[in-house]
């Protein structure tokens, strides 16, 4: 009876700490996401500026490379608002996982707060496969 208790009380706290990193991916996401789209429309008007010197081709290929910037800017995002809302419905463990290694990789290069919450909830993760079996 004891060990169950102790299954249920892991389970409830690497879920709990899913959740938590669903809530950063999500703040996180959003927050980024928005620094992204001003940066893009800084960018689209210092480009679309009336310069004596500048040509259209200038003109053109200013604005095409901040469209790409902004594909590749604001891809991770929505990946983070979209594993945010996924985290916090408390998925599949094999789904769990996936989202967090690819937070992991994600936290590396943009957020460490994103980083740290995924090492510690992909050391709990074994206690979720668990609990996970046994509450549904």
């Amino acid at each position: 009876m004891a060990e169950v208790n102790y299954e249920k009380m892991l389970f409830d706290r690497s879920a709990r700490m899913l959740k938590v990193n669903g809530i950063l991916s999500i703040v996180f996401g959003g927050l980024a996401a928005l620094f992204v789209m001003v940066f893009f429309l800084v960018l689209v008007a210092g480009a679309g500026s009336d310069s004596p010197d500048a040509s259209s081709y200038g003109v053109l290929s200013n604005v095409l490379v901040s469209f790409l910037l902004f594909i590749i800017g604001i891809a991770p995002c929505v990946y983070a608002i979209i594993a945010g809302v996924v985290l916090l419905k408390l998925p599949k463990p094999v789904v769990a996982r996936t989202l967090l290694i690819i937070n992991l990789i994600i936290g590396v290069f943009v957020n460490t707060v994103t980083l740290i919450f995924s090492i510690i909830s992909l050391t709990q993760m074994r206690d979720y496969e668990i609990g996970y079996k046994h509450s549904r």
